[in-house]
């Protein structure tokens, strides 16, 4: 199992974990990216950084499971994005507010795509890996979609605003963001109906 090879120092190993994971990673940081970062900073660049932090540190991990591993990345990530806002907002000192807003708004993306917010806790393994497996396929399909298709779903789904308040945040009329709701649902159906 590629999660039991990886902290032995296996690189192949890390290596495909990494390459499963990094579209993953790449939505979380999408949402995790500072509002005042986004025009600046390139989520893929984000992930970069966390994959060069996890092949450094990946001998120290003691992972036994995907969820201990995937945690142990959203870890790195936030460390990531909190130092890179630091740089660009010219902050020094660490700002505790700062990185606890990327953490909640990562962590609120992942629970959004592992289905935490739907169902409780599997207590199975093959259960725990089935729902791990959709979560890295939803974060992939999400990626594939266009930048206002992504944005529509994640507004209205994960951040839970009502249509009205997606309209306004995206600057578009009630109606047409219904419509670009509508058509955005659709194409991920198919997008995930393709794997």
């Amino acid at each position: 199992m590629l999660i039991a090879s990886a902290p032995d120092g296996d690189e192949d190993a890390l290596g495909e974990l990494l390459t499963v994971y990094r579209t993953y990673l790449v939505f979380l940081a999408r949402d995790g990216i500072h509002k005042h970062m986004q025009a600046k900073v390139d989520p893929s660049d984000m992930v970069q950084e966390v994959c060069l932090v996890a092949h450094k540190g990946i001998r120290g991990l003691q992972a036994d499971n995907l969820e201990t591993f995937t945690a142990w990345l959203r870890g790195i990530l936030v460390n990531t994005l909190a130092g890179q806002a630091r740089h660009y907002l010219g902050t020094q000192k660490r700002d505790v507010r700062l990185e606890r807003d990327i953490q909640q708004s990562v962590a609120s993306a992942s629970g959004f795509l592992d289905g935490r917010h739907i169902e409780a806790d599997l207590t199975s393994p093959s259960e725990k890996l089935a729902r791990n497996e959709a979560f890295l396929q939803l974060a992939t399909a999400l990626e594939t979609l266009s930048e206002d298709h992504r944005r529509v779903v994640v507004l209205r789904h994960m951040d839970g605003l009502s249509f009205a308040d997606v309209a306004q945040t995206m600057g578009r009329t009630f109606n047409s963001v219904e419509k670009l709701w509508v058509r955005a649902l659709v194409k991920l159906k198919q997008v995930m109906g393709d794997r």
